[in-house]
């Protein structure tokens, strides 16, 4: 991963950065010194999590709740980005210079995140052929069944190894829930929504997650709530409605509309959770570690929820091949590969910024609709995906 440097003491997927000087991003609260600003979530705590407004870590060990001896997690200009290493050229703010190799790192990161939204369009399209060969419960135990047999092996071979040390339980309970919203909840409702609705207006349903996960950082993290915030959630909201109404209000209001769209929604409260804790659980374990973990405690978690469902547990053994295909990408590329190329994004950009990548997520999902199931992408949709990618770039703009 680029801009991930290793110490004596183990993996650490920290970016070294030397301490700014005074007035140039080295204040506690941003580069202005005020940290009045947005508060200390999103714009002005987008560096790694574990302490507000860049503040130093605890030394330790990495891969472990503290941070690595003599490393320093700092802000560049109240935005996360510009973390350069040893002898990279930083301009006055904190930011790279242009060229430099930490410039090229954060332009690698970007890069990999939208890759991953790839990836996650594309699971929308699997998520519909799963649900047609497997109950939701079944296909989101297997499809972490999957990722555990990816992702297991390769943490234990990694250099911080299977079982970080020193982790206080407080983490692993964290570890938990965010299995729990994040994956096996967002998982069930995600399978369930798509049996009854399309990939691609599914899709577009999500685009409002990072709304979401600011109203949950205003909530839970002191963020401040701006009137252009409330326009722009009041857009993205407004787009999700054109979506789930097919365009007509009317209808609506009538109850005419797809209930799969509201189960769609359920996923949206999920993910939000699942992000919300992933502030605190990135920085304490690598990514591939935190992903590893979720994922184990997914399967823990599904394997008796499927017993108890009624759902057979043998029932793999008539999947078809169409099935296992959609549950391998689900499993390998969607979430061994998917949630820890995300994760390394929160660790590099920050929660934020990370975040918004997700708006590219209905692009790639309405092609995949169009191009495995056929589905017609609608003026509605298309209308309201324009509306939600409007209000949530006014979320991450001011």
């Amino acid at each position: 991963m680029p801009g991930e440097t290793e110490s004596k003491a183990g993996p650490c997927p920290v970016p070294e950065t030397p301490a700014p000087p005074p007035g140039r991003g080295g204040s506690r609260h941003g580069g202005d010194g005020t940290g009045s600003a947005n508060g200390p979530y999103g714009a002005t705590a987008e560096e790694v999590p574990g302490g507000p407004g860049g503040k130093e870590l605890p030394t330790g060990t990495c891969g472990t709740d503290a941070a690595p001896p003599g490393r320093q997690l700092r802000k560049a200009n109240g935005t996360g980005e510009g973390i350069a290493g040893p002898g990279s050229k930083v301009r006055r703010g904190g930011q790279p210079a242009p060229g430099s190799a930490a410039s090229r790192s954060l332009w690698a990161t970007r890069a990999l995140l939208v890759l991953t939204a790839a990836i996650w369009g594309g699971t929308f399209a699997a998520g519909k052929s799963a649900s047609e060969g497997a109950g939701p419960l079944s296909s989101a135990m297997w499809r972490f069944i999957l990722a555990a047999l990816v992702l297991t092996p390769q943490c234990a071979l990694s250099k911080g190894g299977l079982h970080p040390k020193r982790l206080a339980p407080s983490t692993w309970g964290l570890l938990a829930l965010s299995g729990l919203t994040g994956l096996v909840l967002y998982n069930f409702f995600f399978i369930k929504g798509l049996s009854m609705t399309g990939a691609g207006r599914g899709s577009v349903i999500v685009t409002v997650n990072p709304v979401f996960i600011y109203l949950g950082a205003v909530l839970f993290f002191g963020e401040r709530l701006t009137l252009a915030r409330l326009l722009g959630m009041g857009l993205a909201m407004t787009g999700t409605l054109v979506v789930v109404s097919g365009g007509s209000l009317g209808a609506f209001l009538e109850g005419s509309f797809n209930p799969g769209d509201l189960v769609m929604l359920a996923c949206v409260f999920c993910w939000a959770t699942h992000s919300l804790l992933g502030k605190l659980v990135v920085g304490r374990l690598t990514p591939l570690a935190a992903n590893t973990w979720t994922t184990l405690a997914a399967v823990a978690m599904l394997v008796p929820l499927v017993a108890a469902s009624g759902e057979p547990l043998g029932a793999f053994r008539d999947f078809s091949a169409e099935t296992w295909a959609s549950l391998a990408f689900l499993g390998i590329l969607g979430t061994a590969l998917g949630f820890t190329l995300f994760y390394r994004g929160i660790l590099a950009l920050g929660p934020h910024k990370a975040g918004i990548f997700i708006s590219l997520v209905p692009f790639f999902g309405l092609l995949s609709g169009a191009l495995v199931h056929g589905e017609t992408v609608t003026g509605a949709v298309m209308a309201g995906l324009a509306l939600s990618l409007a209000g949530v770039a006014i979320v991450q703009k001011f």
